[in-house]
């Protein structure tokens, strides 16, 4: 008796060609019993990676580790942009419905390779990072820590692209594959980083933040589908859904209970911090500071004692040197306050036909002198720039908190 020429005789495995092998062994389900094991076995084949996979996870993780370098968030941005499809992430998910043990594992080792990929370049961007002045870490520190918020960045990212990859059979969700991609990836990329560039946070966090990462998207998938109306096909899929759902668990008991460390942002170091006006003397300049005009100038005089150590020599030895203590006079500082302009001039003499020596503008600080002198009317005082030109103002066109002596 044969069988209806409508139903073909199908081959053993060995007696296949290589290409029909192929396919076979990719598939994850190899014999369709229903419309759902042909679906599944459908997306399996769009969750497979392929060679644009890992050019694109080469070409982000360099993106990622500049980015980090030069501590810069629109790199980040463009990193997270230039990722590949999560395609195989999305794959354990469409695994786990499956319980296509084989499946798995090449969704799983697919994953592996591309974040490990990340994690490389990473490394190799941060030994030349030792060389050069860092402009910070900031966003090291985002990529480095496990929040709330990547997580639930991480969870619709996960679940919009299963719904897309379900409800368009030729179109990738490519949109909320970045989400994913910088949720998982991306620390990788940091973790890397972290390792070889010298900064001080815990570089290991990245590559915790990436599996736990990979759990939760494989267990939302797989709901996900469920959800959808792709019921699990057999035990392997509830053992499966389970293991993620073990994973995903005990991972945030731990991170709950502060096993995992958490990142602040780094403070800023004494260098990076706004330094103070360095004290000014007698024998130096100051530097000016231009300010707006004010009603009610402050300027902050300082006293600068100088103590000269003079040893007597005489005849007879002596160990006892004699302290000669000289004090300066003390400077009294003023600022250019003109009403109704942007700045005065002062003139080589006094007096307004005298020739104009240099302008300057409001807010500018300048050093009073002793010399007061009286011409056209007016009182003019000496004063001395922070360059160390000097000259004659109106006394009235200063603004001081300590007056000169002869005001």
């Amino acid at each position: 008796m044969s069988l209806p020429a409508s139903e073909p005789i199908p081959l053993p495995e060995e007696e296949l060609p290589p290409a029909r092998r192929r396919r076979l062994r990719r598939m994850v389900i190899p014999e369709h019993h229903d419309e759902q094991s042909a679906f599944l076995d459908d997306l399996g084949e769009r969750t497979t990676p392929g060679a644009e996979f890992f050019l694109s996870a080469l070409l982000a993780g360099l993106v990622t580790g500049i980015a980090l370098m030069l501590d810069s968030p629109a790199l980040v941005v463009l990193a997270a942009l230039l990722a590949p499809f999560m395609a195989p992430v999305l794959g354990m998910g469409v695994a786990g419905v499956a319980g296509s043990t084989g499946f798995l594992l090449r969704s799983l080792v697919s994953a592996l390779i591309g974040g490990l990929i990340f994690f490389l370049t990473g490394t190799l961007t941060g030994i030349p990072a030792r060389l050069f002045v860092l402009n910070g870490w900031v966003q090291l520190s985002y990529l480095l820590r496990l929040d709330g918020f990547s997580l639930l960045l991480l969870s619709l990212g996960t679940v919009f692209s299963t719904v897309l990859l379900v409800r368009s059979t030729h179109q990738r969700p490519l949109v909320s594959s970045v989400a994913m991609a910088y949720a998982l990836f991306l620390p990788l990329g940091a973790a890397g980083y972290g390792l070889t560039s010298g900064v001080p946070l815990p570089w290991y966090n990245g590559m915790v933040v990436f599996l736990i990462g990979l759990a939760v998207a494989a267990l939302l998938g797989a709901i996900t589908l469920v959800i959808l109306g792709l019921r699990p096909l057999n035990g392997l899929s509830y053992l499966f859904t389970g293991a993620y759902m073990t994973i995903v668990v005990t991972a945030l008991v731990i991170w709950l209970s502060g096993g995992i460390p958490t990142i602040q942002l780094p403070e800023m170091t004494p260098a990076q911090l706004p330094q103070a006006p360095a004290q000014v003397s007698a024998g130096s300049q100051p530097s000016p500071t231009p300010a707006e005009p004010s009603a009610t100038p402050s300027v902050s005089p300082t006293v600068t004692l100088t103590a000269t150590a003079t040893p007597t020599r005489t005849l007879i030895p002596t160990n006892t040197p004699t302290m000669t203590v000289t004090p300066q006079p003390t400077p009294v500082w003023a600022r250019i306050n003109v009403k109704g302009s942007n700045g005065a001039v002062i003139r080589a003499e006094p007096g307004y036909n005298a020739a104009i020596v240099k302008s300057l503008l409001n807010g500018i600080i300048v050093e009073v002198l002793s010399d007061v002198a009286t011409a056209d009317g007016a009182t003019w005082v000496k004063i001395r720039t922070a360059d160390g030109v000097e000259g004659w103002i109106v006394r009235n066109l200063l603004a001081t908190a300590t007056p000169a002596p002869g005001w």
